[in-house]
């Protein structure tokens, strides 16, 4: 019977705690073709691609809160000459580089609405690994990051990349 006491307090805080947790609302981006969900909104950086072509324009959306850091990078591939297939073949790699990090396990993952892409973990020196997924649609590539410092199988991680949608302009 001691034990009740604690153990009330203990489901309590809890409770309390899993209750004050912001709930994700939705943002959509018709113009890159895309909706996900956000606990707390997101900051957009918008890059155009450059006068000689050299980078593409992209956006990018992050939001930190709690420990978790979770973005959507979309980069514009209308000018490239790769395939979709291409594309979704070389972003992984590219991305690793990118940040010095490690691709771990791939698997194939695929949106609401069929387009198949491919989701891995990512290592970095003194960083929880982040779970990652990458699409290619409408000659945009979408990655999908999410990292939390309750580890790659945090539910957020997971609820963050199943929110991610594509949608029709």
């Amino acid at each position: 019977m001691r034990m009740r006491g604690p153990v009330l307090a203990l489901g309590a805080f809890m409770w309390l705690a899993a209750s004050s947790a912001a709930e994700a609302k939705e943002y959509r981006y018709p113009a890159w073709g895309f909706a996900v969900s956000f606990r707390t909104p997101p900051k957009q950086t918008d890059t155009p691609a450059s006068a000689n072509g050299s980078t593409a324009r992209t956006m990018l959306l992050e939001s930190i809160d709690a420990g978790r850091d979770q973005l959507v990078n979309v980069i514009d591939g209308s000018a490239s000459t790769k395939s979709d297939e291409q594309a979704l073949a070389d972003a992984p790699g590219t991305l690793a580089r990118s940040v010095s990090g490690v691709i771990g396990p791939m698997t194939y993952v695929a949106t609401t609405g069929g387009v198949v892409g491919r989701e891995f973990r990512l290592a970095r020196p003194g960083q929880p690994a982040a779970r990652v997924r990458v699409f290619v649609a409408g000659k945009k590539l979408y990655e999908i990051i999410s990292q939390s410092t309750l580890g790659p199988d945090d539910p957020s991680v997971t609820q963050f990349l199943n929110s991610f949608r594509l949608i029709r302009s």
